[in-house]
């Protein structure tokens, strides 16, 4: 007797092991040839990167998530097809033979272009259908491809896990860039090292090294997107990692191999998703970091602006010949018939007279309630048809609870299979 994959998802995820990468003759032929020393060389810009700490995990890393799996993954029977037969989003990574999830087949990888279908139709397809079933809120969360047509095309490619229709800095801070690199590129070898690197030298007149470079590669990625988690990948090989808040501190997980089985390299792309979007359970930073303050806060591309010395002011001689003072009115200086002038913090759409000239409090706290009373005030966007409603974006605290409730109801667009409509989250078994 057969299953679905959604009868028991932590059951097929159990055995869902990523099928071996098939590498066409030619590849070999081009590695032995001198590829991997030509090719691996990155392009990365001269500028500054205080990567001063990169943090290995050791194996806790894959207690931590096999505990998240056996924590969060149902093992119970959902009712839900294996095919969201809206979306065509379905399991492609076969498991054990209870569970009956067709066989996909794929030509050989002879180049990056190739080894990214393999990811995108297995793991990615994969992690996707189950991510959308646990959290059916992020429904618009998908891997896309990054593409900045730079000049390592070739042996460097870049996909974005995050809200295909929505850009705002906070789905920035939750999102997950993936980089992946060829096998004949990133060996074995090479992400060991990768991994096992201390810090990223600053200031240094050498050539960066290979492993030197990946990580500038990343750092610069990874900042550039505002996106402090990011996977690195040959697809036979995958380490898990995230940047600190002012990016001057990296952690990375030990090398997980694609045929490993605790944890899986879908157990680890769950759990890692997870993370970034702060599930409940999911990887914390584990030590705190002293960073520069200009680190946190400034923009992507470039340091905080120098402000300038202050110059002197230079005060006119004054044509009046008012003696009056400051409270006195307008008129006691023959200006009766002057207009005043509106720009306050109510903006220039609306006139108002000299007597109810809108004054910006000195107190911070009446500032705030300002600014909330204006922004209650804007119109409420909605999207035609809208499944669920959408998160406001005031805080990362008001976001998350929305995209990770488990508690989903019907309106996802899965089917139940063989009972009424209603909450998806059954436990009835075949």
């Amino acid at each position: 007797m057969s299953y679905r994959a959604t009868d028991d998802l932590q059951g097929y995820l159990k055995d869902a092991v990523l099928p071996r990468l098939k590498l066409m003759h030619k590849t070999e032929l081009m590695f032995q040839q001198g590829h991997k020393s030509r090719k691996r060389t990155l392009t990365i810009r001269r500028r500054h990167r205080n990567l001063a700490n990169i943090v290995f995990l050791d194996s806790a890393f894959d207690e931590l998530v096999n505990d998240w799996i056996e924590e969060h993954v149902p093992n119970r029977s959902l009712c839900l097809y294996d095919e969201d037969r809206k979306t065509g989003e379905r399991f492609t990574v076969r498991s054990s033979h209870r569970f009956n999830v067709p066989e996909l087949l794929l030509p050989a990888a002879s180049d990056i272009n190739r080894v990214c279908d393999w990811l995108d139709n297995f793991p990615f397809q994969t992690v996707q259908r189950v991510f959308h079933i646990m959290f059916p809120a992020t429904k618009d969360w998908k891997f896309v491809t990054l593409d900045d047509r730079s000049c390592d095309d070739d042996n460097f490619k870049k996909f974005h896990w995050t809200d295909v229709n929505q850009d705002h800095p906070d789905i920035h801070d939750l999102s997950v860039v993936v980089a992946c690199q060829p096998p004949w590129i990133l060996s074995d070898e090479f992400m060991w090292q990768f991994t096992q690197l201390k810090s990223l030298p600053e200031g240094t007149t050498r050539p960066l090294r290979g492993k030197e470079r990946l990580w500038g590669k990343l750092w610069d990625t990874c900042v550039h997107n505002q996106t402090p988690f990011f996977i690195l990948t040959s697809y036979q090989r995958w380490a898990f990692g995230m940047f600190s808040r002012g990016w001057t501190t990296a952690f990375i997980s030990p090398v997980i191999d694609a045929q490993s089985r605790s944890p899986t390299v879908m157990h680890a792309l769950l759990y890692w998703l997870g993370s970034a979007l702060h599930a409940a359970g999911g990887f914390v930073q584990p030590v705190e970091v002293a960073e520069p303050v200009h680190n946190i806060f400034s923009d992507d591309e470039s340091e905080l602006p120098m402000a300038e010395p202050e110059k002197e002011l230079e005060i006119a001689t004054s044509l009046s010949s008012w003696s009056g003072t400051s409270d006195e009115p307008a008129s006691s200086a023959g200006a009766a018939g002057a207009v005043a002038l509106d720009v306050s913090d109510r903006g220039v759409d609306e006139p108002h007279g000299p007597d109810v000239l809108f004054k910006k409090p000195k107190d911070p706290t009446l500032i705030w309630e300002m600014i909330e009373l204006w922004r209650k005030k804007l119109p409420a966007k909605r999207a035609e048809n809208e499944s669920f409603p959408s998160p406001t974006f005031a805080t990362s605290v008001t976001l998350l609870p929305d995209f990770l409730d488990d508690s989903a109801t019907s309106d996802t667009s899965d089917e139940t299979v063989g009972v009424p409509c209603g909450h998806w989250l059954m436990s009835a078994r075949r």
